[in-house]
């Protein structure tokens, strides 16, 4: 029980801190990761702070969930998150540890939904329909984030 309430508490965080940047903002973000340029230049410290809080919080009730041979991907996810927030201004072209990192969770996380809870894949239906229909094709990485940040919330917590 205690390792759902602090999971549940990492996807309140992430979503909080999405969702502040955006009232900040007025609009939606490119980004989770575009926020870090949001907050002030003696803040940007937070993005960091909320990406490894996030991972120690989520993590372990994705590795308890996942089945004995699909635990690695875990791991995998913990490090891409682990590296996205260790290299966070990921608009300068010399930080490919963000975009690897950043690529390496979120192919893990779903493919770690996808093995253990095939179902739950359909959460990107919304994404998908909204994507194919939008006219202008802009902030559509964001609600990507936000369906993954979505499915593996599911996953770990249903």
């Amino acid at each position: 029980m205690p390792m759902e309430i602090f999971c549940a508490i990492g996807f309140a965080v992430i979503f909080l801190y999405s969702a502040y940047i955006w009232w900040k903002r007025k609009e939606m973000p490119q980004s989770i990761s575009a926020t870090v340029y949001d907050l002030d230049i003696k803040r940007k410290w937070v993005f960091t702070a909320v990406m490894f809080l996030v991972t120690f919080m989520i993590v372990p009730q994705m590795i308890e969930k996942a089945s004995e041979n699909t635990k690695f991907l875990a791991f995998l996810t913990c490090g891409g998150i682990l590296g996205v927030g260790a290299d966070p201004l990921c608009h300068n072209e010399e930080h490919p540890i963000h975009y690897v990192s950043a690529i390496i969770m979120g192919v893990s996380s779903q493919v770690l939904v996808g093995l253990n809870e095939p179902w739950l894949l359909l959460t990107w239906a919304p994404y998908i329909v909204y994507t194919l229909y939008k006219t202008d094709g802009t902030k559509n990485m964001f609600l990507g984030e936000m369906s993954m940040l979505a499915n593996v919330a599911i996953y770990a917590l249903a």
